[in-house]
């Protein structure tokens, strides 16, 4: 599920959570190389993250990525994050690998957010 809306260019990270839960949610993060180019590719001005366009673009992709998954595996809820993700702010190993433990750990209120009051 993580790599399907990874497949998009503008969704650099991925992090899909559903334990103890009867849905998916997910936390994105840009593509911090792709998104700029994206912007200004369509002449749009200012920080990417905040960007009403590339919101509609992001929504576009999730429903993508859904229609691509079965019922169960569909993500029904999502945050876009502003910052992203590395062995220095510790949700990646130095090889690049999501730790899963400590990015639900330290999203664990955005997550709890999302079953709670839902919405992108």
């Amino acid at each position: 599920m993580e790599n399907t809306l990874k497949e998009h260019p503008l969704i650099g990270q991925a992090f899909v959570h559903g334990d103890g839960h009867s849905y998916l949610v997910a936390l994105l993060v840009l593509d911090a190389e792709m998104a700029p180019s994206w912007v200004a590719a369509r002449g749009i001005e200012g920080d990417p993250a905040t960007c009403p366009e590339v919101r509609e673009e992001i929504a576009r992709a999730v429903e993508a990525a859904n229609a691509r998954l079965n019922r169960s595996e569909q993500i029904k809820r999502y945050r876009l994050l502003m910052r992203e993700w590395g062995p220095e702010t510790g949700e990646l190993t130095p090889s690049l690998k999501l730790r899963r433990r400590l990015t639900r750990d330290r999203y664990s209120e955005v997550l709890d957010a999302l079953y709670t009051e839902g919405g992108a």
